[in-house]
């Protein structure tokens, strides 16, 4: 490289990291020393040491929002790789006409340029109690009065159901370019052997794309037990009756803006975040082991 390439490869990198420590490093230092005074967004703070952290760890409430978090993170997690897979393959794999694909792929992918708030208003309408919800309208049809309010009665399960609905676009592109990487020789060559269609998927399609499931499952773990907050804010912003919707998200979000407990607010967003980091690398962990046997 020439000395004036040097100079703005260096110029560039040092104005991108300084912006990233400045938004990004900065604000983790500051909320880790603010993590352990008793502050209410006044002048006045006081110095308390882990007495934050230590109502943390010993609220059940908290727990029970990570409890919940891990409910809705396993239903996104099943149902979205289950349909991002099967979408993906059957795009593929399958000889549609290059409008039709396309098609079917704008449509997916509908729901990811939506906002939570448009996604909100959208299925509240549809999960409605009484008779004026769409499903239970049309459960009326073969149960006569059937009434089921479903954000009390299966917060979780709307919840998760909803947020599956919207995550499975994005990634179902991701899938597709994987897929369509894959030499074509050698699902010719399984052909020729007497392979089925289930037999490629087995031995060559998905062993081909376990890096990119393996992207795909971490980014849904991550993403969720930091961003189910946005869903369920929407739906059920007081997190449900006696906590059984209150994700850790929402919990942060309460403590400091509701009750005005900003210390306690950063100390929970910093448990909440080791606990994220810990599953997260775990799962990752969990998925390169078993990619390596594949």
């Amino acid at each position: 490289m020439t000395p004036s390439k040097w100079i703005f490869f260096a110029v560039t990198c040092a104005v991108v990291l300084a912006l990233y420590i400045m938004f990004c490093v900065v604000p983790i230092f500051q909320s880790v020393k603010m993590s352990f005074y008793s502050w209410k967004g006044g002048l006045k703070m006081k110095y308390i040491k882990w007495d934050n952290y230590s109502e943390v760890i010993h609220d059940p409430i908290f727990w029970k929002a990570l409890r919940n978090d891990l409910i809705i993170t396993l239903i996104k997690e099943v149902v979205i790789c289950f349909l991002t897979v099967l979408f993906a393959v059957t795009l593929t794999r399958f000889r549609m006409k290059t409008g039709e694909a396309v098609f079917y792929k704008f449509v997916f992918y509908i729901p990811n340029v939506l906002s939570t708030v448009i996604i909100g208003a959208l299925w509240k309408f549809v999960f409605t109690s009484g008779s004026s919800g769409l499903v239970n309208m049309f459960i009326s049809l073969f149960k006569p009065g059937f009434k089921l309010d479903w954000l009390t009665v299966h917060p979780l399960g709307v919840i998760g159901f909803v947020a599956s609905w919207c995550g499975v676009g994005l990634f179902m592109l991701t899938m597709i370019a994987s897929i369509q990487a894959i030499p074509g020789e050698l699902y010719e060559a399984a052909r020729i052997d007497g392979a089925n269609e289930m037999k490629q998927f087995q031995y060559i399609t998905m062993p081909a794309v376990w890096l990119q499931l393996t992207f795909m499952t971490v980014s849904i773990l991550y993403q969720s037990l930091g961003g189910n907050f946005g869903l369920v804010n929407v739906f059920l912003p007081n997190g449900g009756i006696d906590g059984n919707a209150m994700v850790m998200g929402l919990y942060v979000y309460i403590k400091g803006e509701g009750e005005s407990r900003l210390g306690f607010s950063y100390a929970s967003s910093l448990v909440m975040l080791v606990i994220t980091c810990v599953i997260s690398l775990s799962f990752k962990f969990g998925m390169d082991k078993a990619g390596e046997k594949i």
